[in-house]
């Protein structure tokens, strides 16, 4: 009996193959996302963390925490100007902040991108599956045919032998 061969095998092989690519690059695009969101959790962490201890300065500003002397002119101007180059602080990892959202964005919409190829990918793999399927149902089909076929002859020729007068 022949064997079905399918003529698409190779081009149904190279869209498989593309297909897991394509799966194995979305795993690399959820996994960038999930870095930069730790990123991204981290830079708004320092952001509180600077915003609470400035407050706590501020509020620190004219007294020892703990002492009732008060305070020279020199360390009220001193911890003033700490206050500020914090508030800098606080200014520039809010744009830190901003900027890793932005960055956060890209990843999302490139984990989007590399579904919807991967998507793309399946459906083409199952396609050419389904294909690939029929063909060989209809080369099954054809070889029971023909099977049948030389059976009705050999079985009409025994008919046929049997039959005559010797």
């Amino acid at each position: 009996m022949t064997q079905f061969t399918y003529r698409l095998q190779p081009l149904l092989e190279q869209k498989e193959e593309l297909k897991k690519e394509a799966d194995r690059e979305v795993v690399r695009r959820e996994e960038e996302l999930q870095a930069q969101l730790t990123t991204l959790e981290s830079l708004q962490r320092r952001v509180q963390e600077l915003v609470q201890k400035r407050q706590q300065l501020r509020q620190e500003l004219m007294s020892k925490p703990g002492e009732k002397v008060a305070l020279t002119a020199a360390e009220v101007l001193e911890r003033s100007e700490f206050i500020k180059v914090l508030g800098s602080e606080v200014q520039q990892a809010g744009n830190d902040v901003s900027s890793q959202g932005v960055v956060v964005e890209t990843c999302k919409s490139d984990v989007k991108e590399a579904k919807e190829h991967a998507a793309e990918a399946r459906r083409e793999v199952e396609v050419l599956s389904k294909h690939r399927e029929k063909q060989e149902e209809r080369f099954r089909r054809e070889v029971e045919a023909k099977e049948e076929v030389a059976l009705d002859e050999i079985g009409n020729v025994l008919y046929a032998t049997r039959r005559r007068p010797t």
